[in-house]
């Protein structure tokens, strides 16, 4: 099922349908089917353009982060554990000590702010990589290693729930475990209900940080706001996998 995942997943992404589109184009041209060719390379443009410009970044992805309003590390409800959802960390390149920041790295610095405020006594990484990746930042904030446990075989989010489940599970009681859920703002709607579905033994509460497409936004209209930026044509890829993602697991996995 993950190979079949990563397959959809790869096949539903602007970016490669608008380059099928531009296939479509050639072999139009190729038959000579001189109208069809045209308006479907008026449409591959405009296709391209509207996932690259920013304000659609700022409609989609800010209708998924306005669901988790933000709350201050030292508001949060306790907790057993911290679960910090993987992807904002890079692991060690080219024989450097350190790892890698990337966008998502909010969510290590929210866990961090979390434990610190005694929220949790356990924080617990989840996926592929974590332990050369986020396993080091953690540490070099000051969180002693006996508070964290590593769980890095999860390959996608649906993987996370069930590993994290089973790693809280085997600690010992039967009771129900309260889990601070960290990630994006705009990857908690699907985390929680992959959680919800595939770890029921846990009570999540959605710790959201990384708020991208809200930092983004300013007030008024902005010419830069409709203007083709290649960069955000990336951002509304992952947005776009968010609903994709979602439905389909609402929808099909049942």
């Amino acid at each position: 099922m993950y190979i079949i995942n990563k397959i959809v997943g790869g096949c539903l992404n602007p970016f490669v349908i608008g380059l099928a589109a531009v296939a479509l184009c050639g072999v139009c041209a190729y038959f000579r089917r001189r109208r069809l060719c045209m308006a479907l390379v008026v449409a591959s443009i405009a296709w391209f353009w509207f996932w690259s410009m920013p304000i659609t970044y700022q409609w989609i992805g800010g209708a998924l982060e306005s669901e988790w309003p933000i709350v201050k590390a030292e508001d949060a409800p306790e907790a057993d554990a911290i679960v910090v959802l993987g992807g904002g960390m890079g692991a060690n390149t080219n024989d450097s000590p350190y790892a890698e920041m990337w966008a998502g790295a909010d969510r290590v610095w929210h866990a961090v702010r979390l434990y610190k405020a005694g929220k949790a006594p356990l924080i617990i990484p989840t996926g592929s990589g974590e332990g050369e990746s986020t396993l080091p930042l953690l540490l070099d904030f000051g969180i002693p290693e006996s508070a964290v446990i590593v769980e890095d075989q999860a390959r996608n989010t649906e993987e996370n729930a069930k590993f994290v489940e089973a790693i809280l599970a085997a600690r010992g009681t039967n009771n129900t475990k309260r889990v601070l859920l960290v990630t994006s703002a705009w990857h908690m709607r699907r985390s929680l209900l992959m959680y919800r579905k595939y770890a029921p033994s846990l009570e999540i509460i959605p710790a959201a940080t990384d708020y991208e497409a809200t930092t983004l936004a300013e007030p008024g209209f902005r010419f830069k706001y409709i203007w083709a930026d290649a960069g955000t044509i990336y951002s509304n890829s992952c947005m776009f996998k968010e609903f994709i993602g979602y439905w389909g697991y609402r929808l099909l996995r049942r």
